[in-house]
């Protein structure tokens, strides 16, 4: 019986023991199962934040409206007259953990004005027809500083740019690396196609140039910067069309300090470009050259400029892939036939030096001489070119303007051409008015 007693004690120890042993092990997986969905649940929570700071609070909103009216007088009919609305809608998420961000923005030109008869003005479709096009959608990623950008995006770089001086800008479908390290910064990647600023379609590097049909190629794109200060800065830029164009760019601008007023700004450029490969652009080999100095004299609210360009004398210079890299590229015409040279007088000058706030005034008077048909040295016409152009951004008025209004700038246009040929003489004049107002917008981190 005693016997029977020890065993019963010891079953029951065991028992105990194994009861503790497993109250602990169920307490240990409880807690652990706690530990594990807290934190969970916190991370949900922090990805949740992390989603709502990426697509909301540090997200904006960019409604940019544009209004565009240009009247152009040419040499023979047609003439050319247009008005456009439109402008952009765009998106911009914030920064994903740091590293990832989407942006979209859509373009659209609406014929306010406009016929088939002064069709030309490059504010919409022929026809004239209006448009709506998806001109960005890209993604970026960020490390160390350094963005990559993928897809469609803008691009601003000295010879291929938005050339946004219509309703639009051309964008390009590309995959670009940007950054800076000290004083130095740079952009490289690969173009695959632009939009064109008054087209829908995306088109590839060649067709853009005017390469015959069935050519196609993409580019290849690099520049680097240097401005160790606010007083120097200097670039370099280059881009390769296998079989259609190859170019090569470098500028440099000096500011000396003369007065506590007077500042001036020393400015040269250079340019090289040429066929390539199998020279499918033309058929054939060619390869021109352009270069000028530019020199600013600022004095207060009032800079006077000077400049002198000179274009080589085998070719034409070409700029397909957006606006004229040169010092005198003018309204109408950018100076830079073969063999052609050009004077630059200009004059900026802001009006809240006369009591004027929002009112800035700016002429550039061209005059070109030289220019050639490549190849036969057949001589062009002598073109000089007037520009003025008057702004005036209500943000800077001296009127106590609403605050919805103060984002308005508006702007006035004239361009007077007048082309000196073989004792004859035309002219074309142009007149645009263009208003912009933009809008951003954004959650609470904006």
């Amino acid at each position: 019986m005693l016997l029977a007693r020890n065993d019963r004690r010891q079953s029951m120890g065991k028992t105990q023991y194994l009861s503790r042993v497993a109250f602990s092990v169920a307490l240990v997986a409880v807690t652990a199962a706690f530990a594990t969905v807290s934190s969970t649940l916190v991370r949900a929570q922090d990805t949740g934040n992390a989603l709502k700071r990426f697509l909301y609070d540090d997200a904006e909103v960019t409604v940019h409206l544009r209004s565009y009216y240009l009247d152009r007088t040419n040499p023979a009919p047609p003439n050319n007259v247009g008005w456009a609305g439109g402008g952009w809608v765009g998106y911009e998420t914030g920064w994903l953990f740091g590293a990832v961000r989407l942006g979209i923005v859509g373009y659209t030109s609406l014929p306010l004005v406009g016929s088939a008869d002064t069709d030309g003005t490059l504010l919409f479709l022929p026809g004239p027809k209006g448009y709506a096009v998806l001109g960005q959608a890209y993604g970026k990623l960020k490390l160390w500083g350094q963005e990559f950008t993928g897809f469609r995006q803008l691009i601003n770089q000295p010879e291929v740019n938005p050339q946004d001086n219509r309703m639009t800008p051309n964008t390009f479908e590309a995959y670009t690396l940007a950054g800076s390290f000290g004083a130095f910064s740079y952009f490289a990647g690969y173009v695959a196609k632009e939009k064109m600023r008054n087209s829908i379609e995306f088109l590839n590097m060649a067709t853009v140039a005017g390469a015959p049909e069935g050519v196609s190629e993409g580019m290849i794109l690099a520049g680097v910067t240097f401005a160790p200060d606010d007083s120097f800065k200097a670039r370099f830029s280059t881009y390769h069309v296998p079989n259609i164009l190859t170019s090569g760019y470098v500028d440099a601008a000096k500011l000396f300090t003369l007065t506590d007023d007077i500042n001036l700004r020393i400015s040269g450029q250079f340019m090289v470009q040429g066929s390539t490969g199998g020279h499918l652009l033309t058929g054939q080999a060619f390869s021109t050259w352009a270069g000028g100095i530019n020199v600013d004299l600022i004095w207060g609210p009032l800079t006077l400029t000077g400049v002198y360009t000179q274009t080589g004398s085998a070719a034409a210079y070409r700029s397909p892939y957006g606006s004229w890299a040169g010092y005198t590229m003018m309204l109408l015409r950018d100076f830079n036939r073969a063999n052609e040279g050009a004077f630059l007088v200009g004059t900026k000058f802001d009006l809240a030096a006369i009591s004027l706030p929002g009112f800035a005034l700016s002429t550039n008077f061209a005059f070109g001489n030289g220019a050639i048909t490549a190849g036969t040295g057949v001589p062009l016409s002598t073109n000089n070119e007037y520009d003025f152009t008057i702004d005036y951004l209500f943000a800077n008025s001296r009127l106590d303007w609403p605050d919805w209004l103060r984002p308005l700038w508006i702007r006035g246009r004239i361009g007077m051409l007048d082309q000196f040929q073989n004792g004859g003489y035309s002219s074309i004049r142009d007149f645009r008015v263009i208003a912009n107002y933009e809008w951003k917008f954004g959650g609470k981190g904006r």
